[in-house]
Formats: C-alpha cells, structure tokens, sequence
C-alpha cells in the first residue's frame, strides 16, 4: 500500500517531471504552515498564482517541507514522510527555484488551464483529481505550472522545469 502511494504521488506530483499536492487531502500540515499559504483572493488572479509559487519556492529551498505542503495538491492519505521526501526532490530536480519563478513573472503565459495548455492540461486534472475549469496555468518554455483554485487558495499540482529557466 506504501509502494501505491508513493507512486501516485510521484505520478501526480511530478507527473512526467512534474508535482502535485495539497494539504487538504490526507496529509496535514501545522496550523501555523497552512496559515503561511497564500491569503486567500478574491478571485484568481496572476498576481495571486506567482505570489503563490515564490512561498512555495522559498519554504522548499529552506528545507521546510511541512510549510511546502500546504502548497501542493497531495495525493489522498500521503504520508508526511512521503509528502517530505518527494518535495526534496523538486529543488534537485530543478522543477522549481526562485530564481525560476521570477522570471515565469517577467513574461509566462498566464490563463485557464484549457486556454494555456488545452487537452494535456485536461489529462493532468484527471491525475491530479481537480476539476479542470477550477484550474490555471502559466507556460514559458519548457516550463510548466498547474494551479488548483479551491474558491480561496492556489494550490499546485504540475510544476515542471521552473528551475530551469
């Protein structure tokens, strides 16, 4: 049962190279590290989604994978041990780095997920198990980012190559 739930994280978290999660599954996080989330907005806005990725890119290259979490679709009943093992990776993977996400801010595509990314982007919803009509993106070669919005928070379930940029 392990091995499975190792595997779905990695295929909805790093989905090809790519994460996922969130905190709202079965993994909790201290009130403290979903209380650094990003505030919620008042609808989803760019803005909100890159303010979003920099916490995200900051609390993992501290190391602070309980606080991470909150920032990621998790996969149902993953444990914190998992969550955090599988979160250490996206830095050493270069999936995401703050250096990164500051320049997806500079000119990244930004939309619905449907509009950015089309049929693919459906599929990831699909794994991830978030209604695609509820979800955005931002693109900028070979970058990728998939957002949930929740009704008050983004949380993250594709990032791939934003530490490469």
């Amino acid at each position: 049962m392990k091995k499975i739930a190792i595997l779905l994280f990695a295929l909805v978290v790093l989905g090809g190279c790519s994460p996922a999660g969130p905190a709202t599954t079965g993994v909790s996080a201290t009130p403290a590290a979903l209380a650094s989330a990003t505030p919620a907005a008042s609808a989803p806005d760019r803005e909100a989604a890159l303010a979003h990725l920099r916490k995200a890119a900051a609390a993992l290259e501290a190391k602070n994978y309980e606080e991470a979490a909150a920032y990621f679709k998790l996969p149902e009943g993953a444990s914190p041990d998992v969550v955090a093992k599988e979160l250490a990776k996206l830095t050493e993977k270069q999936e995401i780095s703050s250096a990164g996400v500051e320049k997806l801010a500079k000119d990244a595509k930004w939309g619905t997920l449907q509009e950015v990314f089309g049929d693919k982007g459906t599929r990831w919803t699909e794994r991830a198990k978030v209604p695609p009509d509820q979800c955005y993106a931002l693109s900028k070669s070979p970058a990728e980012v998939g957002l949930f919005w929740d009704g008050s928070k983004f949380l993250i379930f594709r990032l791939d190559d934003v530490g490469k940029l």
